[in-house]
């Protein structure tokens, strides 16, 4: 799809059904009064962990929860309808961040810089991404080292945050739940799968892989291809908005806040947290205090890192730079930045897939009034996960690859920041259909950074992944993008697909080096899919790079708490909300029973 919003290309029968005219919400929480009580619980952030702990939280009714975004509510069209998401960025609830120029990557953008989308909107990034219900390989967590957050511990939220649909995932008690009574995200197998994907899988097969119908219930990921799986409802996304907030908002002790920044959080003299300072989207130049017995910040991994370097807690010369007054000097934050890379490579198709033409009437009112059709696509309709490098010591896959049978357009590619040239070569035999196969490195070994810009709250911060500073890197995505393009080029995926690599890397020869014309491939067009973590990194409390211990507090002062996927210490092996969900559930557990 494009930047055209759904609205524009919508007739008047389909609007009266649209998403956005639909009442979600009863008040307006932007005018909600938050300096009359104190509260027991304030948590920063709406997002995947936001919103399950807020709601979690809320249960006990004799405790007072505020739960504060800077963003609106979630009732832009494009949200709604999974084949319009890659139009949720470079809008309004897009915080819009971009990374500083990258040195070892990024070649093909514009000024070697990433766009990094995250939600502004309630819901977070549950709300703009790409609706993948993807837990990671069960041995991510027990390779965390961390006793609290195995995977024997970790499994009970997982099932206890989803409802897997009866009729396209099969029945497994040991990994799955089917309780439409007390789950709370749906997760279903793509019933819109395109053709092509049909042909990926069988490709795959004959190039070792084992199909599987369902990927969240294997022992290991390693070698599976299959059907995505995703969490929607009836054809629309099921963001932790729609899962946890629209049931919490009714009760009594439950308060939302929305277009509202916060900006710091307080403590007295004996480093208890006392509060937050925030400020309206209407009245930026005000500050106002808010009360609360604890904070939790659940901003994501730029924006909860941002808020304690801006409170006074991260590395002591980080601050004394901005002459932020130092609470604690807390060298791990900012620090520990992991992103998985990935690397599209693109095909042209002679099947027809998902495009700018499927944004029909038919289609529309057949998604709008059935929840079915093309347009319940999410994109991403197939993947698998492999081990490149084999060795011992690597239980967990380290490439995952995501299959797009997906028409590019002009609105995507910039959604990129690739530069005008590719947008050129990518459209230089007219408007054919595409094909995207998507290799993405799991377990990267570089590391970056956020740091402050400056002590301005509403100033951005600086954010440096440092992208393929380690070799070993770029030696895995070499083989993912071999072994990869050897798949597209077998039958019958080969009959039908015709790769656009070479003309889009015309620099080297892929004849004559194959490495290393993939190696140029990778550097030039390799970009982010979203799932940044450990800014905030959980670990044991005599690490001088923990932030947070097990318990999900704060080192070093009382009544703060970090709870998103900033504290994931180490990648997974996929997409990340889910497991951050399921980081919210847990630690709303680890709260109610004062751990």
């Amino acid at each position: 799809m494009t930047q055209t919003s759904v609205a524009e290309q919508t007739a008047a029968p389909v609007v009266s059904e649209s998403p956005s005219v639909i009442k979600r919400w009863e008040e307006d929480y932007s005018e909600t009064k938050v300096d009359e009580i104190e509260y027991d619980y304030i948590i920063v952030g709406s997002g995947s962990a936001g919103s399950a702990l807020a709601s979690r939280l809320s249960e006990d009714e004799t405790k007072q929860v505020l739960l504060i975004e800077a963003g609106g509510v979630d009732t832009k069209d494009e949200i709604h309808m999974p084949a319009a998401c890659a139009n949720c960025q470079r809008c309004e609830i897009d915080w819009q961040y971009r990374t500083v120029p990258q040195k070892n990557s990024h070649f093909a953008c514009k000024n070697q810089v990433s766009n990094w989308p995250r939600g502004k909107v309630l819901g977070g990034c549950s709300s703009i991404n790409y609706m993948q219900f993807v837990r990671g390989d069960p041995n991510d967590y027990d390779n965390w080292n961390l006793p609290e957050w195995t995977f024997d511990v970790m499994i009970k939220y997982f099932k206890k945050l989803e409802i897997a649909d009866k009729n396209t995932i099969p029945l497994n008690s040991k990994y799955r739940s089917h309780d439409e009574k007390n789950g709370m995200v749906n997760a279903s197998s793509l019933d819109a799968a395109n053709e092509l994907n049909k042909l990926f899988i069988e490709s795959s097969i004959k190039n070792g892989f084992h199909q599987t119908d369902d990927y969240n219930a294997e022992d290991s990921l390693t070698g599976c291809v299959g059907h995505s799986q995703v969490s929607t409802q009836g054809g629309k996304r099921w963001s932790t908005a729609s899962a946890y907030l629209l049931s919490a908002v009714k009760r009594k002790n439950f308060h939302l806040l929305i277009n509202a920044y916060t900006t710091k959080v307080t403590f007295d003299e004996k480093k208890n947290a006392t509060g937050v300072i925030i400020r309206r989207e209407k009245s930026l130049d005000t500050d106002e205090t808010i009360r609360g017995k604890e904070v939790i910040l659940s901003a994501g991994t730029i924006g909860s890192p941002q808020l304690l370097l801006l409170s006074g807690i991260g590395p002591r010369e980080e601050l004394e730079k901005f002459q932020i007054p130092v609470i604690v000097d807390l060298p791990g934050v900012g620090k520990n930045l992991q992103d998985h890379l990935i690397v599209p490579i693109f095909y042209s198709s002679t099947i027809q897939t998902l495009s700018l033409a499927d944004l029909n009437q038919e289609n529309l009112i057949n998604w709008a009034t059935n929840g079915k059709g093309v347009l319940t696509s999410c994109v991403v309709e197939s993947q698998s996960w492999c081990q490149v490098n084999q060795n011992e010591e690597n239980n967990v896959p380290d490439v995952q690859t995501h299959f797009c049978p997906f028409t590019v357009t002009k609105d995507v590619l910039e959604n990129f920041n690739y530069k005008d040239e590719v947008l050129e070569k990518c459209f230089a035999n007219g408007n054919q259909w595409t094909a995207i196969c998507i290799p993405t490195i799991l377990h990267p070994k570089s590391r970056g950074e956020i740091v402050l810009a400056s002590a301005n709250p509403l100033d951005y911060p600086l954010i440096d992944p440092n992208y393929l500073e380690n070799d070993e890197d770029v030696r895995t995505l070499i083989k993912a993008c071999q072994l990869f393009d050897k798949i597209c080029q077998t039958e019958p995926l080969k009959n039908v697909l015709q790769s656009l690599a070479e003309d889009l890397n015309e620099e080297v020869k892929k004849s004559e080096n194959e490495e290393k014309f993939w190696e140029a491939y990778i550097r030039k067009y390799g970009i982010t899919v979203y799932h940044p973590v450990g800014t905030c990194r959980m670990g044991l409390e005599n690490d001088p790079m923990t932030v947070v211990t097990q318990d999900t507090k704060v080192k070093g002062v009382q009544g703060l708490r970090v709870v998103d996927a900033s504290i994931i210490p180490k990648l997974i092996s996929g997409n990340t909300n889910i497991p951050t969900i399921a980081l919210g559930e847990r630690a709303a557990d680890l709260i109610k029973s004062n751990f």
